[in-house]
């Protein structure tokens, strides 16, 4: 199975799918930009991370999460990216899909302020289910994501052409850059990634072939793999 993998050629998903015998093509279609900010950490009783990037931009920032504020993040990749960081994750949504409403689900009820760090594109359904559960929450665009200027030219006639079996979209940002500067052929089907990339993919009606149950390489394995059974 050909898939195109519209990020970097590094980390453990990509290696995942090689793994289970898909022969990918791996080049980002968006780069990331840091945002500058003079807001810290300070006075905040929680930090939510929906997005193993966040980490990545707040060293690039020099800004550091304080022991004092508990740590929330969306799913095993962020869990792991926050380690990776020297944190200690104090809420992890257990089980099932790696999603800000999943997260929001399982935050309990409470009280106090809440610090959601991340994208300015990030889906306000975190902050808004938190708000619901009576947190004082802010959000922090730290980065956006832009679509690269261009693409090799081999890859955007072999995609274009339709050589791929199927494209992942991780993120709705991410499908928007795959629109702008390649497209949907027919002949390759939409994989997405998780809720709010499915969702993205729908409000601008692309049609999605399988989403992936859980946000990890066994689900993406398996939203593939539904794909070629079905193309089989």
């Amino acid at each position: 199975m050909h898939v195109f993998f519209p990020r970097a050629d590094e980390g453990d998903l990509l290696a995942a799918l090689r793994a289970s015998g898909a022969e990918v093509t791996a080049e980002p279609v968006q780069r990331r930009v840091p945002l500058a900010t003079d807001r810290t950490f300070e006075g905040a009783d929680w930090i939510a991370v929906t997005s193993p990037a966040t980490f990545t931009v707040l060293e690039q920032l020099s800004l550091r999460i304080p022991e004092s504020a508990r740590l929330a993040v969306v799913g095993l990749g962020t869990a792991t990216a926050a380690r990776e960081h020297g944190y200690r994750v104090d809420l992890l949504p257990v089980g099932g899909e790696s999603s800000a409403a999943s997260l929001a689900e399982a935050w309990p009820a409470g009280s106090g302020r809440v610090l959601i760090p991340g994208s300015a594109l990030s889906s306000p359904v975190l902050a808004a289910g938190l708000r619901e559960k009576g947190y004082e929450v802010e959000t922090l665009p730290v980065y956006t994501m832009e679509p690269v200027e261009s693409l090799p030219q081999r890859l955007v006639t072999d995609y274009r052409s339709g050589h791929f079996d199927a494209v992942v979209v991780l993120s709705g940002s991410m499908g928007t850059a795959i629109e702008q500067l390649l497209g949907w052929p027919s002949e390759t089907a939409v994989v997405a990634f998780g809720p709010p990339s499915a969702a993205s993919l729908h409000h601008r009606s692309v049609p999605v072939a399988a989403q992936a149950a859980t946000q990890d390489a066994d689900g993406l394995i398996q939203a593939l793999a539904t794909i070629r059974k079905h193309s089989a």
